[in-house]
């Protein structure tokens, strides 16, 4: 066999002499060195790019997390009584005014406390029944009891007898005092009118023990009385002339 030829085939690739030259030299290693640095910071700009979008990311869950933490207060289920009449089918929502932010003020009791005397004491045929019902609304079973007795046209101590259809009466503020947190005194001027004439003014005042509604108070009452104020006991006397 022929030996094999060791001459280098014409048009095979040969790598270049490395030149001597130290200028070349220098120039080629600046030039590797230069495309390094732009591989090395080409590096570092997609890493920067990945962790700033990793974050916006991270910002954009946040807040939809929190957007929904906020909203989780809206889905809170609020049980909601009605109350039907059998006789009639009427349907009437009942509300629990204890505490939370139907809690009375001391304003809010003044105001209920007057109301009170005012529908109690306060006399108008035309207005009668109203301020029965009113009184009924704010009074325990007891007084409510008490109250119609007093009022019953069969009692000669009535209104309804002392004053007749014609006549009213009317009645101003003078104070409101608390004797404790559930007792409080009321002082007003009563000026009743009668067949036409207007009779002496008489200067009155009010004890009056009170508490507020523990359950439900139905739709319609809480129109007239929306805290459950209620009269748990009551007094008028004349006060003495000065």
């Amino acid at each position: 066999m022929n030996a094999i030829s060791k001459r280098i085939p014409v048009g095979a690739f040969q790598a270049r002499p490395v030149s001597n030259d130290p200028d070349l030299l220098d120039a080629y290693f600046k030039q590797v060195a230069s495309y390094e640095g732009d591989r090395l910071k080409a590096a570092q700009r997609s890493t920067r790019l990945a962790w700033t979008i990793a974050a916006a990311t991270g910002i954009v869950a946040a807040t939809a997390c929190i957007a929904v933490a906020s909203l989780t207060p809206l889905k809170t289920v609020v049980p909601v009584v009605f109350r039907v009449d059998s006789t009639t089918g009427m349907v009437d929502r009942v509300y629990d005014v204890r505490g939370g932010e139907l809690a009375a003020t001391e304003a809010e009791r003044r105001y209920f406390l007057w109301q009170y005397v005012l529908h109690r004491q306060g006399y108008n045929y035309a207005e009668a029944q109203r301020d029965f019902d009113v009184v009924n609304l704010m009074s325990t079973a007891d007084v409510q009891q008490l109250y119609a007795d007093w009022f019953k046209g069969s009692n000669p101590q009535s209104p309804q007898v002392l004053l007749g259809r014609g006549g009213s009466s009317t009645l101003n503020w003078v104070s409101t005092s608390f004797l404790g947190p559930k007792l409080a005194q009321v002082r007003f001027t009563q000026q009743e009118r009668k067949g036409g004439a207007l009779l002496s003014a008489k200067h009155m005042v009010a004890t009056i023990g009170f508490d507020f509604a523990s359950g439900p108070i139905s739709g319609s009452a809480i129109n007239v009385n929306p805290d459950g104020f209620l009269v748990t006991s009551f007094h008028v006397d004349q006060e003495s002339a000065q």
